[in-house]
């Protein structure tokens, strides 16, 4: 009796040691992947996380092609190389109403320090009568997307001295916030700030002028 329970426990031993056939094991995300967890639940899918990061490579991909074409056209079209400061000017090819000013780093004339210097009063010659209105005292920050280069702080009491608001807005700049987007390029090739400044007002280029508008550091500005 004990003989045939052994063997019976034998035969179902063996028969449960049968090799099958398995299947290849299909290719799925590894623990590698960063799981993107769906809003309101702790389920996540990793199948989505590549996905995202398949997308994110092909945007930088597509951004890194555009600053390389962006620097092709600059030099095809001999664009200077905006590091190297601008030629100093020679005093003495100033008109003679310029040679007293106050000049900039470069030689050029510091408008702006003129008037503050009350050597020029040009909104009293304008018109006999006071102008209508007087600058608009508000100041505008741009953010920089760059980790090593401060914000600008944009003054309009200093362009709204000179400039009346229609001869930005809504032409070259609208009135909305984060609705202008342009870059470096942008304004040496003449847009935006470029359609005075570099013709009418200091270069945008040169590291001293670089700090007239780019003069408000980051809490975290810097390489971490």
């Amino acid at each position: 009796m004990l003989r045939g329970a052994v063997y019976i426990f034998l035969l179902l031993l063996i028969a449960g040691c049968v090799v099958k056939e398995v299947q290849e094991p299909t290719p799925e995300p590894g623990l590698t992947t960063i799981p993107v967890y769906q809003k309101g639940t702790y389920a996540f899918s990793t199948r989505q996380a590549i996905g995202l990061l398949e997308k994110r490579k092909e945007l930088e991909k597509k951004r890194r092609e555009e600053i390389k074409r962006r620097i092709k056209e600059a030099q095809i079209s001999g664009l200077d190389d905006p590091w190297i400061p601008p030629q100093p000017v020679d005093p003495d090819t100033l008109p003679p109403a310029l040679k007293d000013f106050p000049k900039d780093t470069y030689g050029y004339p510091d408008w702006t320090r003129a008037v503050d210097e009350k050597l020029i009063e040009p909104r009293n010659y304008v018109t006999e009568d006071k102008p209508d209105t007087e600058p608009l005292d508000l100041d505008i920050l741009f953010e920089i997307n760059d980790r090593l280069m401060a914000n600008v702080r944009f003054s309009h009491k200093v362009h709204t001295f000179w400039l009346s608001c229609k001869n930005c807005h809504p032409g070259i700049f609208k009135e909305k916030r984060g609705a202008n987007k342009f870059n470096m390029y942008d304004i040496w090739n003449g847009e935006y700030c470029g359609r005075c400044h570099g013709k009418v007002a200091f270069q945008p280029k040169g590291f001293d002028n670089c700090q007239r508008c780019h003069n408000v550091r980051k809490k975290t500005m810097g390489i971490r």
